[in-house]
């Protein structure tokens, strides 16, 4: 019996240019919108005033963003060596990045323990996000032989990071609406933490299908891996043990 062939995984199609860069374009657009009215709401004198590691955290996350727009116009623009010269950076970033994020958010947390914004349990999100940003930025690095799944794994990578922008704006909207439906249980924190990258991922995986007519398996094996981390990150946040090891942890 003759046996239907799996369609090769084209590595380049016309609209690779396009599509690629309104994924960069809604990653910029989720976490200004995101952080830019919350840094200004931190202004008006209703929260713990930011410490200075959190402007550090901001510097560092804005120059991830800048470094991968760089060295995607660099591909666009046909310099392959200097992408490949400027890549030596995110190999210094991507240890740094993975630090600062709970680094901040410890300093924070401390701070605003027993004030509304204080939330222990939450610092869970940020050390699971960053383990995941991590192990998926280090993979693609490691595939950069691979242009297609090079790209797609540092896009990835990069919206699990954008969750917290996406949160910040998200959140306020829909929170109070599935709180509503479902009560405080697991989805109403879930999706308004989660979406801006589970929508980012969707759009790669349905991109590739309708162009590729099928998924790479590394891509979707690093989807895979990405969405087993958010339910593994609400599942401990949600866990009534938890809330005293954040807390000691914390320094309360």
């Amino acid at each position: 019996m003759a046996t239907a062939a799996i369609p090769m995984f084209s590595p380049r199609e016309a609209s690779d240019r396009n599509f690629f860069l309104l994924i960069l374009a809604a990653i910029w657009g989720g976490v200004l919108a995101g952080f830019i009215p919350d840094s200004l709401d931190h202004f008006t004198g209703r929260h713990v005033p930011y410490a200075l590691i959190v402007h550090v955290h901001a510097v560092s996350y804005v120059a991830w963003l800048a470094l991968l727009t760089t060295q995607m116009t660099l591909i666009r623009s046909g310099q392959v060596a200097m992408h490949k010269r400027l890549g030596v950076l995110g190999v210094v970033m991507i240890p740094w990045m993975t630090l600062i994020g709970p680094a901040a958010f410890l300093v924070m947390g401390h701070l605003e323990y027993g004030t509304p914004d204080g939330d222990a349990p939450f610092l869970i999100l940020p050390v699971l996000s960053v383990v995941t940003f991590a192990i998926l930025a280090f993979a693609s690095l490691a595939l950069r032989a691979d242009a297609a799944v090079h790209k797609r794994l540092m896009l990835i990578a990069t919206l699990v990071l954008a969750d917290a922008g996406y949160s910040r704006w998200i959140g306020p909207f829909l929170g109070p609406f599935l709180d509503k439906m479902y009560g405080r249980g697991f989805l109403s924190f879930h999706i308004p933490h989660f979406i801006g990258a589970d929508l980012g991922m969707g759009a790669i995986i349905v991109y590739d299908l309708a162009t590729r007519r099928r998924v790479h398996p590394i891509v979707g094996a690093a989807v895979l891996f990405a969405a087993t981390m958010q339910v593994l990150t609400t599942v401990i946040y949600r866990l009534p043990a938890w809330t005293p090891i954040a807390t000691h942890i914390l320094g309360h």
